[in-house]
This record gives structure tokens, sequence and C-alpha cells, in this order.
């Protein structure tokens, strides 16, 4: 088994524990699946950094056996939550690299199901709008990521995140 395929494992894990938070009526579940908060932390070895790519894996993995199981439900709520508490940097980043991360499943036809990617990239760019000083404060970097991160999006998918 390689190393990824072990951090897939534990990323099911980590989901099937969740989706039954979830489905148990935890809403905020999927938003720490996902943010890799609460516990829920998805990394190849201890101080590597949350895997959301891992978790995203293992999302489609899960639906895939078995479409019934509620993750692409979760999910999406999980990304409805990060768009809401997106108004720090740290959030806003986390946002966008899963909305990165789908997306290129979905190009690649390597999805097991989709998701509106069209909406969440309309919330997104308004949170942007909505916060952009704030981000500025927060983060020095911010305009070049957000020039790179306009750039990126148009090239790879054809998105306007003015």
């Amino acid at each position: 088994m390689s190393a990824y395929d072990e951090l897939l494992h534990y990323a099911r894990s980590m989901t099937y524990i969740m989706n039954r938070k979830y489905k148990a009526g935890n809403n905020m579940a999927y938003l720490a699946l996902l943010s890799g908060v609460a516990g829920t932390t998805v990394e190849a070895f201890p101080g590597a950094g949350h895997n959301y790519q891992a978790v995203i894996d293992a999302i489609h993995s899960i639906y895939r056996d078995d479409p019934e199981s509620g993750v692409d439900k979760g999910y999406v709520e999980g990304i409805e939550g990060m768009i809401r508490v997106a108004t720090g940097f740290p959030g806003l980043n986390k946002l966008v690299n899963v909305l990165f991360y789908e997306g290129k499943l979905e190009k690649e036809g390597k999805a097991t199901f989709r998701i509106d990617l069209d909406t969440f990239w309309e919330k997104t760019a308004a949170l942007i709008r909505d916060n952009k000083e704030a981000y500025r404060s927060e983060y020095p970097g911010f305009d070049q990521w957000l020039a790179d991160t306009r750039s990126y999006a148009k090239e790879t998918f054809g998105l306007n995140l003015e």
C-alpha cells in the first residue's frame, strides 16, 4: 500500500466518523473535516498539515461505493459552512483550495458526483469583494495571492473571480 493509499484510508475513516455525526444532526461536521480542525486533521505525517485533497478523494470514494451514504450532501453543507466562516484569510485560502481541487476532479472526470461549483464561486467572489480590506490587513501578500488565484481560475476553469 502506498503512502497516499494509507492517507486515503485514514481520510475515509475520518469521513465515515464525521458523516455519522452529520447524519446525527451535527451540521458543522463537514466544515471541520474539510478545514482539518477539531481533531479532524488528515496529514501524511505529524506537522505535514491538513490534506484536504485526501479528504475530498475519500468523500468521492465513499460516494462511489455507497451513493446513498449522504457524503455528497454533507460535503456541500461543509463548503457552505466554509463560505460562512471565511471572513479571515486562512479560511478563504482553505475554501479556494477545496473549490479548485473539486473543480479539477470534475474537469478530469474523476468526481463521482458534481456540486454546484458556479454558485460556490459566485459566493466566493462576493466574499472576496466584501472582505478584501480585512484580508489585506491580515495577510500582506493578499494582493499577489488574489492575482495568482484569479489567473489560475481563469486559465484552468474559465472563471472570472472579479
